[in-house]
């Protein structure tokens, strides 16, 4: 188990699913991060904006409603001078072989499956607030 202290880490969740959200949502709370969540991906750039200080890691579910991906909500953090450089990382049930090349070409600095697993999500969050990528899938973890 991870003795890290999150307690100054600032996290933006972009998750659309309900279970997804309480999942997300408990691990967050547990870990003592301080956690918004954005259910569509609309408001995500505005939130980001909004946190202060601003987040220190994104992550983002590439399947988001209302004909919105992930793959557009991170074009968008990008493009904003004051967020292009907070890791945005994707989160996600999708297959990882079409998914993480995808993602890489799109900017994100790292891809974890779904289901999130506690163990592994604390692991990989301490490698990306160490300014490490992080591509993980449910079964073969490639930091």
């Amino acid at each position: 188990m991870s003795t890290s202290d999150f307690s100054n880490t600032h996290i933006l969740a972009v998750e659309d699913d309900a279970s997804g959200v309480a999942i997300i949502g408990v691990l967050l709370r547990r870990l003592k991060i301080n956690a918004y969540i954005d259910a569509t991906g609309e408001n995500a750039v505005h939130m980001a904006l909004s946190m202060k200080p601003h987040p220190d890691v994104i992550f983002l579910d590439l399947n988001l409603p209302n004909g919105l991906t992930g793959f557009d909500v991170i074009r968008r953090i990008k493009a904003h001078h004051r967020l292009r450089d907070i890791p945005v990382v994707a989160v996600t049930a999708m297959d990882a072989n079409s998914a993480i090349p995808r993602c890489k070409a799109t900017g994100f600095d790292g891809y974890m499956g779904k289901p999130i697993r506690r163990k592994i999500f604390v692991r990989n969050l301490e490698h990306i607030l160490a300014g490490h990528q992080v591509w993980e899938t449910n079964f073969v973890s490639t930091i």
